[in-house]
C-alpha cells in the first residue's frame, strides 16, 4: 500500500540516517492503534536500503512477552554469526544465539547486555544498522532492560534504533528510559496525527465521491486502519487482528467487553455486571485489565468507552446472536428496574422483545417519536422493529404506526420504502380521520414527487384536499399541491392555494408556514413573470427565515430548499448560498437526509454562477450519487443536467456528454421539462443542432411557450451555440435576438446571457462593432450580479469584438482580464482561449514564469509522462489537488492537454 501522508516523518527519518555522528540515535514513532506506525516503519527500512544501510527488525507480540530478550533474537539471529565478535562476547550471547555455541553455565544479566550492545556495533560496520522494534509495548522485560541499557550507554558506530508503540501501553521501565533520552537528545519522537479527508480520498481512489470520503473520514476520526474495517469485508486482515486481540482475552476479561458492548458508548460499569450476570467486584477487575490493554479507555468525564467504535463492534459480534438477544434483554430489564426512560431503553428492547409484547412496541414507538425531530434515521429502526412485533387485530395502531414508519423512512431518504408504507396507510386509514389522511397524503406526495411520479402524487393529494384551510395539516397539504406544479413549471396553475395558506397562516400566526407560502409564491410569481411579487414574497420568506432558530427550520427544512431556489432565480446569489448552507448543517445535524441532493444541487448551480466551477461540479456528482441512493430519480436527473452544463463550460467535452447521457437514462423520454432539459445538452454536447431543434417543438417552438419567460435567455444561448458550432451563423442570430427580448433590467444574468450571445453570434457574421456594445453591457451586467465567471466569458467576447475592429490594445486587456476571470474559475479550455487570443496579437503569453514553484513541479512532471497518482505520490499531496493545479497551470500556458503541455515544454528545452 502506498504511503500517504507521512511525507514529513520519512523526511526527518532521511535526515537521521544522511547526518553523519548520528544524534539523536533512538526514533520513537507514537500513535494510536492503526494509525500507521508499521507502515512507516516499513518506508524506513526501504529508505535505510536505499542508503545501503544494514536494516533488521521485528515485531513484539503479546504471547512473547514470557520469552527473555524474544523480539531481539528474533530480530539478529540470521546476521548475529557473521559478526566480528571475540570469544567471550560469543560465549555471553550463546544463551540467547545458540549458533554461537554451547551455553556454558549462567551468565549474568549486565554482561548479556554489555554483550548485545557490541554485537550491535559490530553489526553497524562498516555501513550502517537501522533497528526496527515495532509493537514495543509489548516487548519483554529482556529487551526493556537492554533498551535501558542502550540509552544509559549509547552504543559506538553508526546505529539507529526505530521504536513503535502505543502510549497508553507502554511500561514503565521503558517509557522513562525514552524520557530521559530525550532530555538528553539521544531520542526524537515521532507522533503520527490522523490523516486529513483529502488524504483519505487518495487512499479511496477517485471513483469515491467527496462526502462519502468525508463520511468515512469522521466514522474513522482519520485513523486508516479503521477505514481499512469499514470498506473491506468481514474476513479481512484488519478485523481478524481485533478478533484475535479479543480470542486471547481471560475468559471473564472477554465476557465482559462482550457486555460493555451491548450496555453501550460510553458504558456504566453498573449495567455492564447486569448484563454479564457478575459481582460488581469481578466486572471492574476485568475493566480494569480492558483498560490496561487500551480496548477501553476513560474519557474527559471520566465514563468508559472503547477505544473507537469499531473495536466495541467487533466486541460485539464476539458473541453469538442468542447470548446477544438474551443480554439485551437482561439489559432493557435493568433499566427498566431503574426508571430509565423509553429512549434509553428503546434500543436493547428493539433487539430483545418478542411478537405481540405491546409493552415493547409502545416503549419504542414513545422513543421514536421523541427522537423523531433530531434522529429520523433511529427512529425509523424503532419503528420497524414496532411493525413486525404488532400482532394481530391491532388497526388503529398499526395505522398509526405505518404514517409514522413512513414520514421517519422519508425524511432518511429511504423513498420507495416510505412511498410503499404511506400507500398502505392511506388503504387502511379510515375515511373520517381526515387529519390523519391528510398528514400521510402529504408525505406520500412528496416523497412520490422526489421518485419522479408527479401525477401519481398531485392524484393522492387532491383526492385529500378539503375546501378551505383550517389545519395546519391542509395548509401543508395544500402547499405541497403547489410544489408539485411549481417544479413542473406549470405557471400559475394552484397560485390560489398559496394566498389560502398565507390567509390561514396569518391567522395562526404560524411565522414557518407563512415563509413557506411566501418562498413558493416567489417561485411561482416568477414563473409567471410577476417579479414585482416574487421580490416582495422573497423578502418576506428570508425575514423569517433569518430570524427562527435552527430547531424551528428543521422541522420544515424543505423551506430551505424553496427560499435559496426563489432568490437563485431572482440572482441573490450571496443570500442563496448562505440559506442553501445553513439547510445543509441542519439537515445533516437532524438527519433530513432527504433534502440534501437538492440542497447540495442548488449549491452547485450557485457556485456555477460565482465562478467556482471545480467546486460545482464536485457538488453534482455528489448530488447524482446521493439521490441515485435514496431514489431520488428527479433531483438525480436534475443533478446530471447540471453536471453537463459545467462540465461544458469547464471545456470537458466527454464528461458534459456522458453526464447528459446518464440524465437521459434517468429522466426518459418524458415531455416535462426536466427530461427534455436532459436531452437538449445531450444534443448540444453530441453536436447534434437538428435533434436541438426538434427538442425545441416540446418546449412550446421557437417562443419556448413551455419555459417561463425569464429563464429563456439561458436556453436561447444553448441553441445559439449549437447552431454556431454547426456554421448556421443566421439562424443563431435569430436565437440571439430572442434572448433579448425575454430579459428583465432587474434579473442582471439574464440581462447579460442576452448581451453575451448577441456578442458571439455578431461576431460571427462579422458585425463587430455590434458584437463590442453588447459584450460591453454583458460584463455590465455580470459584475452587477456577481457572476465572475461569465463576466469572464464576456471580456473574452469583448476582447475578439475588439480585435476584429482591430484595436488590439483594448483587445489585449480584455483578454488578460478574460483570462485572469476564467482561470479563477477554473475554466481552463476558455482560459486557454483568451491565452491564445493574446499571443496572436504579440502579447507574451502568460508562461511558466508566472507559474509558482509547486505549479511548475507539476508542470515539468506532467510534461515527462507521469500520471496525476504519480505526481501525487511524488510530491504527497492528493490527486485533486493535481488536477486543481493542472487547470490553472493550463489556463496559464495556453494549452488543454497533456500532449500539447508536453510539446510546449520540449520547446522551451
Amino acid at each position: 500500500m502506498t504511503l500517504i501522508g507521512r511525507a514529513d516523518e520519512v523526511a526527518r527519518f532521511e535526515a537521521t540516517i544522511g547526518r553523519s555522528g548520528i544524534k539523536p540515535w533512538v526514533i520513537e514513532v507514537v500513535g494510536e492503534p492503526g494509525i500507521g506506525k508499521s507502515h512507516l516503519l516499513d518506508e524506513m527500512r526501504t529508505r535505510a536500503r536505499d542508503h545501503g544501510m544494514l536494516v533488521l527488525g521485528a515485531t513484539s507480540t503479546e504471547l512473547k512477552q514470557e520469552v527473555p530478550f524474544g523480539v531481539l533474537t528474533t530480530a539478529l539471529t540470521e546476521h548475529v554469526s557473521t559478526a566480528d565478535l571475540g570469544p567471550a562476547q560469543r560465549s555471553t550471547l550463546s544463551p540467547l544465539f545458540p549458533q554461537l555455541g554451547p551455553q556454558r553455565g549462567n551468565v549474568e544479566r549486565y554482561r548479556t547486555l554489555r554483550a548485545v550492545r557490541a554485537l550491535l556495533e559490530a553489526l553497524a560496520k562498516p555501513s550502517g544498522l537501522v533497528l526496527l522494534l515495532d509493537d514495543l509495548h509489548w516487548v519483554d522485560d529482556g529487551t526493556a532492560d537492554l533498551l535501558a541499557h542502550l540509552l544509559r550507554h549509547p552504543p559506538a558506530g553508526p546505529l539507529i534504533v526505530v521504536v513503535a508503540y502505543r502510549p497508553a501501553q507502554l511500561s514503565a521501565q521503558v517509557s522513562a528510559a525514552i524520557n530521559q533520552a530525550e532530555q538528553d537528545g539521544e531520542a526524537e519522537r515521532i507522533v503520527l496525527a490522523a490523516l486529513s479527508v483529502d488524504q483519505f480520498a487518495e487512499l479511496l481512489g477517485p471513483e469515491v465521491s467527496r462526502a462519502r470520503c468525508e463520511e468515512l473520514h469522521r466514522g474513522c476520526a482519520g485513523n486508516p486502519f479503521y477505514l481499512r474495517l469499514l470498506t473491506e469485508s468481514s474476513g479481512s486482515s484488519a478485523a481478524a487482528s481485533l478478533t484475535d486481540e479479543l480470542a486471547g482475552l481471560p475468559a471473564v476479561v472477554r465476557l465482559v467487553a462482550r457486555s460493555a458492548a451491548v450496555a453501550g458508548d460510553p458504558f456504566e460499569p453498573g449495567l455492564v455486571a447486569a448484563i454479564a450476570g457478575l459481582d460488581t467486584r469481578s466486572t471492574l477487575e476485568a475493566l480494569d485489565d480492558l483498560l490496561a490493554r487500551d480496548l477501553i479507555r476513560a474519557d474527559d468525564e471520566r465514563r468508559l468507552r472503547f477505544r473507537h467504535p469499531l473495536v466495541r463492534q467487533v466486541a460485539y459480534l464476539d458473541a453469538d446472536e442468542d447470548w446477544g438477544t438474551l443480554a439485551h434483554g437482561r439489559a432493557a430489564a435493568e433499566l427498566a428496574n431503574r426508571d430509565a426512560s423509553a429512549t434509553v431503553r428503546a434500543h436493547h428492547t428493539a433487539l430483545a422483545a418478542r411478537t405481540g409484547d405491546l409493552d415493547a412496541i409502545s416503549t419504542l414507538v414513545r422513543a421514536a417519536s421523541s427522537i423523531m425531530p433530531k434522529a429520523p434515521a433511529t427512529a425509523a429502526q424503532w419503528l420497524e422493529v414496532a411493525l413486525e412485533l404488532l400482532p394481530d387485530r391491532q388497526p388503529q395502531l398499526r395505522q398509526r404506526l405505518l404514517t409514522l414508519t413512513g414520514r421517519a423512512l422519508a425524511f432518511t431518504g429511504r423513498l420507495a420504502e416510505s412511498r410503499d408504507l404511506l400507500r398502505t396507510a392511506l388503504a387502511e386509514l379510515p375515511e373520517n380521520d381526515a387529519e390523519t389522511r391528510m398528514t400521510a397524503a402529504t408525505l406520500y406526495g412528496m416523497v412520490e414527487r422526489l421518485i419522479g411520479g408527479y401525477d401519481s402524487a398531485r392524484a393522492v393529494m387532491v383526492a385529500e384536499m378539503p375546501t378551505g384551510t383550517h389545519t395546519i395539516n391542509s395548509a401543508r397539504l395544500k402547499l405541497e399541491i403547489v410544489l408539485n406544479s411549481v417544479v413542473r413549471s406549470d405557471f400559475g396553475k394552484d397560485v390560489e392555494l398559496v394566498y389560502e395558506v398565507l390567509g390561514f397562516a396569518h391567522r395562526s400566526a404560524d411565522r414557518i408556514l407563512r415563509a413557506a407560502a411566501h418562498a413558493l409564491l416567489s417561485w411561482a410569481s416568477y414563473l409567471t413573470g410577476d417579479l414585482a411579487t416574487a421580490t416582495a414574497s422573497c423578502d418576506a420568506a428570508k425575514a423569517v427565515f433569518d430570524g427562527v432558530p435552527d430547531g424551528e427550520i428543521a422541522e420544515w427544512i424543505e423551506l430551505a430548499v424553496w427560499l435559496s431556489h426563489a432568490e437563485r432565480l431572482l440572482d441573490r446569489f450571496d443570500d442563496a448560498l448562505r440559506h442553501t448552507d445553513r439547510g445543509i448543517t441542519l439537515a445533516t445535524a437532524y438527519g433530513r437526509s432527504h433534502v440534501l441532493p437538492q440542497l447540495l444541487v442548488r449549491r452547485a448551480i450557485l457556485l456555477r454562477w460565482l465562478g467556482r466551477l471545480a467546486e460545482a461540479n464536485r457538488h453534482t456528482q455528489e448530488s447524482a450519487a446521493l439521490a441515485e441512493h435514496q431514489g431520488n430519480w428527479s433531483i438525480r436527473g436534475h443533478a446530471l443536467v447540471m453536471a453537463s452544463r459545467i462540465s461544458l463550460v469547464m471545456g470537458d467535452l466527454p464528461n458534459a456528454a456522458e453526464a447528459a447521457r446518464q440524465a437521459v437514462d434517468t429522466l426518459g423520454d418524458e415531455t416535462i421539462c426536466p427530461s427534455v432539459g436532459a436531452r437538449q445538452m445531450l444534443a448540444l454536447t453530441t453536436s447534434q443542432p437538428d435533434q436541438m431543434a426538434t427538442l425545441m417543438d416540446l418546449l412550446g417552438g421557437p417562443e419556448l411557450t413551455r419555459i417561463e419567460s425569464l429563464t429563456q435567455p439561458l436556453h436561447y444561448e444553448e441553441l445559439a451555440w449549437a447552431d454556431l458550432a454547426a456554421g448556421h451563423v443566421e439562424r443563431a442570430r435569430q436565437w440571439a435576438w430572442r434572448a433579448t427580448q425575454a430579459t428583465h433590467p432587474d434579473l442582471p444574468t439574464r440581462l447579460g446571457l442576452a448581451h453575451l450571445v448577441v456578442a458571439h453570434t455578431e461576431s460571427a457574421a462579422g458585425e463587430h462593432l455590434i458584437a463590442k456594445a453588447h459584450a460591453t453591457q454583458a460584463v455590465e451586467a455580470f459584475e452587477r450580479a456577481g457572476a465572475r465567471f461569465d463576466a469572464g466569458r464576456a471580456h473574452l467576447a469583448w476582447g475578439r469584438a475588439l480585435a476584429g475592429l482591430g484595436d488590439s490594445a483594448e483587445a489585449i486587456s480584455e483578454f488578460e482580464k478574460a483570462a485572469t476571470l476564467l482561470t479563477n474559475a477554473g475554466a481552463a479550455t476558455l482560459a486557454a482561449q483568451a491565452t491564445r487570443e493574446l499571443r496572436q496579437l504579440g502579447r507574451r503569453a502568460a508562461g511558466s514564469e508566472t507559474l509558482t514553484a509547486r505549479e511548475r513541479q507539476i508542470a515539468e512532471l506532467a510534461a515527462s509522462g507521469s500520471s496525476n497518482r504519480q505526481i501525487a505520490e511524488a510530491l504527497v499531496i492528493s490527486e485533486r489537488t493535481v488536477g486543481t493545479h493542472l487547470t490553472r497551470i493550463y489556463a496559464k500556458l495556453g494549452v488543454t492537454s497533456r500532449a500539447a503541455l508536453a510539446a510546449q515544454h520540449t520547446r522551451r528545452e
